[in-house]
């Protein structure tokens, strides 16, 4: 099966956008997980009822997953043993303090994972300061909104997507036991000067979303606290760049 049909099997997320279902399928490349979708392993010609199964239904019988080989290469050469980055300061205070952020928050092994990640086209860094530390952590930016101003600064970037009822209760929300099978929306949206969280929603509800006073956050910092990176890319008003392996897809074998 070629990609372009393949992806039609997938199930986009509720109220997904095509950018979004479009990353979450190259995501599935990354993973190696591209073909889970099909049903029927390769070896099953035929169903219980003795009906021939195509081809079109059929996992691979041997996946090679090129694309995420030539990934994890690239990202070799670029975050490997001999390629970081040297810390640089005219105060060495300054670079020593630097130097110990790198080290405490697991910064090189955040870069690889940020470099793999963004490999679909983009992904983005957050920085937290929770008790008094300083937390960087990776975030795909499937279900990420960024804006920008003319000038290229970035403005906002709002993140919502679909979490089950249970999920939520799980995360001390409080949910009645008869929602937590119900789908609601999750929303947040970082600014120059906030992390406003808004109280989740049912999906399909007409009522506007409130905000939760105690999840949202007055940060002050003048810039929104998030590294929005284009992979391959150096336009300032697109999303995303280019994809690591994406023209590489078709030609990975689908079958042996």
């Amino acid at each position: 099966m070629d990609w372009q049909s393949l992806q039609q099997r997938y199930d986009a997320p509720h109220g997904a956008s095509a950018r979004a279902a479009r990353l979450l399928a190259l995501g599935r490349v990354l993973d190696g997980t591209m073909y889970d979708v099909l049903p029927h392993d390769f070896s099953s010609e035929r169903s219980g009822a003795g009906e021939y199964i195509p081809l079109s239904n059929r996992r691979p019988s041997v996946r090679t997953n090129l694309c995420r080989t030539v990934v994890d290469d690239s990202v070799s050469l670029l975050f490997g043993d001999t390629h970081w980055p040297e810390v640089k300061a005219t105060d060495p205070q300054t670079a020593e303090a630097l130097g110990t952020f790198i080290r405490e928050a697991g910064i090189k092994p955040l870069f690889v994972q940020t470099a793999t990640r963004g490999a679909v086209g983009s992904v983005a860094i957050l920085l937290e300061a929770l008790e008094g530390r300083l937390i960087a952590s990776v975030l795909e930016t499937v279900f990420l909104t960024p804006e920008w101003d003319a000038g290229g600064t970035l403005l906002s970037v709002r993140e919502r997507y679909v979490v089950r009822g249970r999920d939520l209760a799980a995360q001390g929300y409080s949910i009645p036991d008869e929602q937590l099978g119900m789908e609601f929306w999750w929303q947040r949206t970082f600014t120059q000067t906030d992390c406003e969280v808004l109280l989740p929603l049912p999906v399909g509800s007409e009522i506007p979303a409130a905000k939760d006073e105690r999840r949202s956050v007055r940060h002050g910092l003048g810039f929104v606290p998030i590294v929005w990176i284009r992979n391959l890319c150096s336009a300032s008003h697109e999303s995303d760049g280019l994809c690591t392996f994406e023209r590489a897809i078709v030609t990975c074998p689908p079958e042996m």
